[in-house]
């Protein structure tokens, strides 16, 4: 029988990406849902989030396209982008409990995102998440460019914040990547979508089902 993991000490969250506080997936699997009906594709909301979670806009698009074996349009990577820029826009919200999670916390946390930093910062504005978030707690990969040689991302950012890995907590959505962040002493929960869940165990990470879960299992309120 595996013995349950304990949650140490933790004294810095660092959350992945804005996926993990906002809607920002939903939008993306949601576009992806529509282009397949005007292409004649029948796929059900499981099977959507099962084939496209885990993967950026340029991912899916590929994964689009080859999964299906189907002709598009020459501009179609153009539609869906411009459809997602536009849903993002209107339809962009915080994940539910995201708010009285952040407001909950007692330790200093920070954001890390592969999308430039003006866009971060539009997104959390626009959801009105941005008080939670000062200048100095957004890290974004367009602008870590003097990362030391082999030096992994959330290496670089928990010594920015002031902190050894060991006392670091990394929220993520997905499992793509992350064994390195294992390997590097960080504790590592993952806000599951259902289907990675079991994976998410493998790997030893802590699982989320709901992100208001977060201080409580922290023990950090």
């Amino acid at each position: 029988m595996k013995k349950e993991k304990i949650a140490p000490a933790i004294a810095c969250i660092i959350f992945n990406c804005d996926s993990i506080l906002l809607n920002t997936e939903t939008i993306i699997i949601s576009v992806l849902l529509d282009k397949a009906e005007e292409y004649g594709l029948n796929i059900e909301l499981d099977e959507a989030v099962w084939l496209f979670s885990e993967k950026g806009i340029e991912q899916n698009i590929i994964h689009f396209k080859n999964l299906f074996g189907i002709s598009v349009s020459d501009n179609f990577e153009e539609e869906v982008r411009k459809k997602i820029d536009q849903e993002l826009r209107y339809g962009l919200e915080a994940k539910e409990g995201v708010r009285e999670m952040l407001e909950q916390l007692e330790i200093p946390f920070c954001v890390v995102s592969d999308i430039p930093r003006e866009e971060i910062e539009f997104n959390l504005r626009l959801t009105n998440l941005l008080k939670f978030f000062s200048a100095e707690k957004i890290f974004t990969t367009c602008e870590i460019v003097n990362r030391a040689p082999g030096t992994g991302l959330y290496l670089h950012v928990s010594k920015i914040m002031g902190y050894e890995p060991e006392q670091c907590a990394v929220i993520v959505d997905r499992i793509t990547g992350i064994r390195g962040e294992v390997k590097d002493g960080f504790t590592i929960y993952g806000l599951t979508n259902g289907f990675n869940k079991n994976e998410m165990a493998d790997l030893d990470i802590l699982v989320l089902e709901e992100i208001i879960e977060l201080p409580k299992l922290l023990k950090i309120v």
